[in-house]
């Protein structure tokens, strides 16, 4: 699953920051009692509580049946945010959040110009998309994840063969161990002058849940346009200060029409990316693995 590809490249991005002094071992659970290791970090799971393992945490990630009284007192817990963290007040926690999908090797840059009409697009799993006044001279395209799958690479061709995209080409991308399939959602994310970011309507993702697909967008040097829905995107837009956001009912934010609005205005647009791609640096895989690396009580050097 995704949190196998995301170990896999935690464990590449160990090698490139602290090759010298850490050994990354990946595997599943129960783990052999015969090899010690100085820290343990389980991935929405509860490992054994075994002397072996040395300091032991749990990613709970959106494992939301994990509880606090089914985590042993002496495990540590790693959380999305300091909402999730307060479900988990016995114990000592840290905020690591996720990496945005890939780390582009290329030098891709939106570049934002005047246009008659904004493609816009919205690639969510399950959403409700607010009516859009026909005045806007906005077109756009929804991609839904529960209906089309969650796998990308069972459809982006079906939005990508007229982009010159063939099942090589994609291939190619999917097995790279630079890029991967986070490439290729940054590759259709390119291919629209704006790119809305919905929360999952879920309760639990809406409070607890990852602000991954945020930051990928905005990594992918496209306009993000954030709904500020939801206590974790609504900390996100405000920890941040960006500027790119709507809610449906407005409020303290802009209607959806109203930042569509704004959105036509080149030099909007060109904020949005120039904040995003500052935003997203919190997020790169080399910051969050230190992160990972700190809480599994790391203490040396970093190359990178």
């Amino acid at each position: 699953g995704s949190y196998t590809a995301r170990c896999a490249t935690f464990k590449r991005w160990v090698d490139q920051c602290a090759s010298s002094s850490v050994e990354i071992t990946l595997g599943t659970f129960p783990p052999s009692t015969s090899i010690y290791y100085n820290a343990t970090m389980a991935i929405k799971s509860i490992p054994p509580i075994q002397e072996n393992l040395g300091k032991t945490l749990v990613d709970v990630v959106d494992a939301f049946r994990i509880k606090s009284l089914d985590v042993p007192k002496v495990f540590e817990i790693i959380v999305q945010n300091e909402y999730q963290s307060e479900l988990f007040l016995e114990h000592q926690t840290h905020i690591i959040e996720h990496w945005y999908n890939s780390d582009p090797m290329d030098d891709y840059v939106y570049e934002a110009n005047e246009k008659s009409s904004l493609k816009v697009g919205i690639i969510c799993y399950s959403f409700s998309f607010p009516e859009i006044p026909n005045n806007l001279a906005i077109s756009y395209t929804k991609i839904d994840e529960m209906i089309e799958g969650i796998h990308i690479e069972d459809w982006f061709l079906n939005y990508m063969a007229l982009e010159g995209w063939t099942n090589e080409k994609k291939n190619d991308v999917l097995n790279s161990s630079d890029y991967g399939s986070g490439m290729l959602y940054y590759n259709l994310f390119r291919t629209f002058d704006v790119v809305l970011v919905t929360p999952k309507s879920k309760h639990e993702k809406l409070r607890y849940g990852s602000i991954q697909r945020i930051t990928s967008v905005m990594k992918s040097g496209v306009p993000a346009l954030v709904e500020a829905k939801g206590a974790a995107f609504e900390l996100f837009v405000t920890r941040y200060g960006y500027p790119c956001v709507f809610a449906e009912e407005g409020g303290n934010y802009p209607t959806l029409a109203q930042a569509l609005t704004d959105m036509k205005n080149v030099s909007m647009r060109q904020t949005c990316i120039e904040e995003g791609l500052f935003i997203a640096e919190n997020f790169s895989p080399d910051y969050i693995v230190k992160k990972l690396l700190r809480a599994l009580s790391y203490e040396g050097d970093f190359d990178c």
